[in-house]
Formats: C-alpha cells, structure tokens, sequence
C-alpha cells in the first residue's frame, strides 16, 4: 500500500521517464527518416548496378567459352580474380547500444542458427551482438568490430570490409525495414565466384571493353562487394530505427496507462485522508458536545 509521499515520487519518476522515451523516439524517428531517403535510393542504384554487372558476366563468360572451345576444352563454371582464402565468414550486423526493440534479437537467432549449422568463421559487429554472442557461444572464435550506431562513414566499413572480403563466401545478417511498423531479420550472401554460365535475364547486349574485360569485372568485383556490404549496413541502420520508435512508442503507452493507475491511486489516497479528517473532525464535535450536556 502506497503514501502519499511515494505515490508522488512514482509519478514524478515515471513522469520524467516519459520525457525521455519520447525524447528517443523523436531523435529515433529523425534519424529514421534521413536514413531511409538514402536507403531506398540506394536500393534502385544498386539494382541497375547489379543488372550492369549481369550484362558484363555474360559478356566475359561468353568470350572464355568460346576460347575454350577453340582450343578444345571444356569451359569453367565460375571464376573470381581476387585472392581468397576458400572459407567461409558469417557477419552478424548488431548494434552497440540497446533499446532498439526486438530486431537484434531477432537477427541474432536467424544468424546463430546459421552458425551452428556450418563450418564458417564468426564475425560480430556492435557490442550488444558480441554479449548476446559470448551468452549462447562462449567458446566459439569470432573476431569484433565496433561501428557507431549513428553516422556511419565509409572510412569506418574500411577495416570490417578488409577483412571480411578475403572469404570465399560471405554471409551477412541484418535488419531489414519493410515500414515504421515492420522489420524482418535478412541475411546476404556475398560470392568471390563469378558464374561464367551465360543464362541472363532480358535481351544479351554486346560491349567494347577499355582497357580489358578482365579489369573491368575485377573493378565490378570489388566496388560491388564494397556497396552490397554498405548498403546492409544502412539497411540494419535504418531497421534498428525504426524498432526503437516502435519500441519507445510502446512504452510511452505503457508509462501513461501506469501514470493514469498511479494518479487514480493518488486520488483514492487523497479521498481516504479528506474522509478521515471529516470524521476525526465530527468525532472530535461530539465529544465536544457530549462534554457539555
């Protein structure tokens, strides 16, 4: 049973709490909808970039078949032209801070699941992935990264994508937006193979290449890795926004439902004090009177 006097500090704490959820959601929500411009955006960019690359790919896959077949041999199903490694790295995009709703969590699952199930090499970004991490798999090797949860620069992805672009195959997990009110955990995966099957989409399109073919797709390679990695970094971003407005949200309305239970509380206690002073008050008139009869 409350008193009055903590009945007032409950709600002047839980009025202060309020002020600062709302004051994450707004900030959340700004930087919401300056990542999500940038984003979407993006998303069309590197769609028609990757349709230029198709284009590319098949260019070069039909040269090396028909090279092949002049000189009698059978032609080769993939190639790359960086060095790699042969394994396999999972990369689990988190964050460094929390309140961020349920998408890390959720990330989270759909990366560890993948991880138990394979052989590759662990790669965590943020600091609430690597304690969520050490809590399910303590004695499994990963290598860390820190990235900022906010302004994420090109030079901070520089050391992450220099070690992780050494794999044979990448798979990396995000947060993906789909709206304010709905983000899934995604997963991308990244091949250092460039298929020389000359299957495409559309109409085939025949290209002079400067300086050479073989230059060209190694700049595709590259750049494009580079981009793919960037952009599910902005789209863990843009997802882990948009939870904590949802999450704060949600707990704007709880914190009002319990302000409204603390101040009916409040009233009730008041009322109960006004009634017994009224009869403390009669009590102390009778006796009075009685007194004097």
């Amino acid at each position: 049973m409350f008193d009055q006097k903590e009945i007032n500090d409950e709600i002047g704490q839980m009025s202060t709490l309020s002020s600062l959820v709302r004051a994450y959601e707004e900030i959340a929500s700004a930087r919401m909808k300056r990542t999500r411009d940038y984003v979407l955006a993006n998303r069309q960019f590197l769609s028609e970039l990757n349709d230029v690359f198709e284009q590319v790919r098949i260019s070069f896959a039909r040269q090396v078949n028909e090279l092949a077949k002049k000189k009698g041999k059978p032609g080769a199903e993939t190639m790359t032209f960086l060095a790699h490694n042969g394994k396999t790295v999972t990369v689990f995009l988190s964050a460094n801070t929390g309140l961020y709703g349920d998408i890390v969590p959720l990330v989270f699952d759909l990366f560890i699941a993948d991880v138990r199930s394979g052989k590759s090499e662990v790669t965590i970004v943020g600091k609430q992935g690597l304690s969520i991490f050490l809590s399910e798999e303590p004695e499994r090797p990963y290598t860390y990264f820190d990235l900022p949860d906010n302004t994420v620069t090109s030079s901070d992805l520089d050391e992450i994508i220099k070690h992780i672009v050494q794999y044979e195959s990448i798979h990396v997990y995000y947060g993906e937006f789909l709206n304010v009110i709905q983000q899934k955990p995604s997963k991308l995966t990244i091949s250092a193979e460039i298929s020389l099957k000359e299957e495409g989409k559309g109409k085939k399109t025949f290209y002079i290449f400067e300086p050479s073919l073989e230059n060209i797709l190694m700049f595709f390679e590259t750049e494009i890795f580079a981009s793919l990695f960037e952009q599910s970094v902005r789209e863990g971003q843009l997802a882990k926004f948009a939870s904590r407005v949802m999450a704060m949200d949600r707990a704007d309305v709880n914190i009002k439902n319990k302000l409204a239970q603390l101040k009916f509380e409040k009233l009730r206690i008041t009322h109960r004090i006004a009634n017994r002073k009224q009869l403390n008050t009669m009590s102390t008139r009778w006796i009075w009177k009685g007194g004097n009869l």
